[in-house]
C-alpha cells in the first residue's frame, strides 16, 4: 500500500514502454561476509538484458536473461572464481551452478500502474539453485524487479510515502523521499528493512534461514517512463541457520545501470 503526503492525487502515472523493446543492465555486487570462524569476500558481476514480449490492459510481459556473470569468492582458505566468458570456469564449483543461469529467460509480469514485478514462470536452474553462498548473495531477477518505479500522482520534491509487502515468509518495508529532479530524472531516497524466514537448498539439505536486513538506497528514475536508470543500495544484513547454530553479518554494497 502506498501512502503519499501529496494533498492531492489524480490520474495515476503508470509505466510507459513499448512491445519489442530492450533494457541492457549491469549489476556490480560486494558482499563482505563475518561467519563467525571467518571473513569471506564475495564479488558478484552480472549483465542481464530485459526485453518486452506482450502486453495487456494492466500489465507488460517482460523477460529477464543473464547473458554474463562474473563472480569471485575468497575466504576461510578457500578462493573460487568464475567468468562465462571463460569455457573453462564452467566446471569449476561455481562455475556448475552459474552456467545454468546463463541465458535462461524468466518470463515476468510488470503492472503498469504499480510497477510490481512478478514471476510468471521459473527457469529451471532455480529449482536446484542450492549453490551455497553464491545461492545466498544472488536474489534473482532482482535486477528486473528494480528497473521500474512508479512516484504517486501529484507527488512533488520533499513529498514522502511508504509501501509494505509479505512474500515467502519475509516483510519488505519501505520510505521513500523525492529528493530532486534535474529535467525528467527524479532522484528518490529509500529507507527501508527485510525480515522473516526462508528455506534454502544447501548441499543437498533444507536450511532454515532468519533473515533481518536493513538498507539505505538511491534511485535516479525517469518520470516520464517510470524506467530506472540507476540503483545504489547499501545494505547490512544478519543471516541466522537454526539448524547449523551459525550466524552470519554482512555488509552489501550493489550498484546497478540500466540503459535502452
Amino acid at each position: 500500500m502506498l501512502i503519499s503526503t501529496s494533498a492531492f492525487a489524480q490520474t495515476p502515472k503508470s509505466i510507459k514502454l513499448t512491445k519489442g523493446q530492450k533494457i541492457s543492465a549491469k549489476t556490480a555486487m560486494s558482499m563482505d561476509m563475518d561467519l563467525g570462524m571467518g571473513t569471506m569476500k564475495n564479488d558478484n558481476n552480472t549483465e542481464f538484458d530485459i526485453k518486452v514480449i506482450d502486453e495487456n490492459e494492466k500489465s507488460y510481459i517482460i523477460t529477464y536473461t543473464p547473458v554474463k556473470i562474473k563472480i569471485s569468492v575468497d575466504g576461510m582458505g578457500q578462493s573460487m572464481t568464475y567468468d562465462s566468458d571463460k569455457p573453462e570456469d564452467r566446471n569449476t564449483e561455481i562455475g556448475k551452478t552459474a552456467s545454468e543461469k546463463l541465458n535462461v529467460s524468466d518470463t515476468l509480469s510488470l503492472d503498469k500502474l504499480t510497477g510490481e514485478v512478478k514471476k510468471l514462470s521459473e527457469n529451471k536452474s532455480d529449482e536446484k539453485s542450492g549453490g551455497g553462498m553464491f545461492a545466498m548473495s544472488n536474489n534473482q531477477n532482482q535486477g528486473a524487479m528494480d528497473a521500474f518505479m512508479v512516484i504517486p500522482a501529484n507527488s512533488k520534491i520533499g513529498d514522502t510515502w511508504t509501501d509494505s509487502k509479505l512474500e515467502k515468509g519475509l516483510t519488505t518495508k519501505k520510505s521513500f523521499k523525492w529528493i530532486s529532479t534535474d529535467k525528467d530524472v527524479a532522484t528518490v531516497k529509500i529507507t527501508g528493512s527485510m525480515s522473516g524466514s526462508m528455506e534454502q537448498e544447501m548441499q543437498g539439505m533444507t536450511v532454515n534461514i532468519s533473515i533481518d536486513l536493513s538498507f539505505n538506497e538511491t534511485r535516479t528514475v525517469n518520470t516520464k517512463t517510470g524506467q530506472v536508470i540507476k540503483v545504489v543500495n547499501d545494505g547490512d544484513m544478519k543471516n541466522t541457520m537454526e539448524s547449523m547454530g551459525m550466524t552470519m553479518s554482512s555488509k552489501i554494497l550493489t550498484t546497478t545501470d540500466y540503459s535502452n
